[in-house]
């Protein structure tokens, strides 16, 4: 089946909500965790599609599989959100989301889950740094990707 990819609708955001949920939940973390984490990051509102850029990607025929969210401010932009259902994930999604991203936005930051670090690595972003994740008990990757740079070789 063909994926598109499109902008999210406010009228989505319970669904990407549970997009992330399952997606976070993949990585072994419990139920009790997810719920925790839940209001504090995994959560999507209508207001937060209407006051930021969303794409959704979903095979022809159905619902939204995966999400990528981007937020501009003053110190450019971060890649906030970019999450693909479990039984999903390994076909290409997450991959043509993140470029469909930077296709928007040529350079941004944004944290990684552990899990996560080499697949950001291999579409090109660079590791810039750790931030102290409280929530998660944790340090996060920090990454930056531009697209000017990505994939050289130094």
């Amino acid at each position: 089946m063909s994926i598109i990819i499109r902008p999210a609708r406010p009228e989505e955001a319970n669904w990407l909500t549970e997009i992330a949920c399952r997606a976070k939940a993949h990585w072994g973390y419990s139920g009790e965790q997810i719920a925790d984490w839940k209001p504090a990051f995994l959560t999507i509102t209508s207001d937060y599609v209407r006051q930021h850029s969303l794409w959704v990607a979903e095979y022809v025929t159905g619902q939204p599989v995966a999400f990528a969210a981007l937020e501009l401010g003053a110190a450019g932009a971060t890649l906030e959100h970019l999450w693909v259902l479990p039984g999903c994930m390994g076909r290409g999604i997450g991959s043509r989301l993140f470029h469909h991203v930077a296709g928007r936005a040529p350079a941004f930051t944004f944290t990684s889950d552990p899990q996560a670090d080499g697949f950001y690595l291999k579409l090109g972003a660079r590791i810039i740094g750790e931030v102290e994740s409280a929530r998660q008990g944790r340090r996060l990757s920090l990454f930056r990707y531009d697209a000017a740079t990505a994939n050289r070789s130094d």
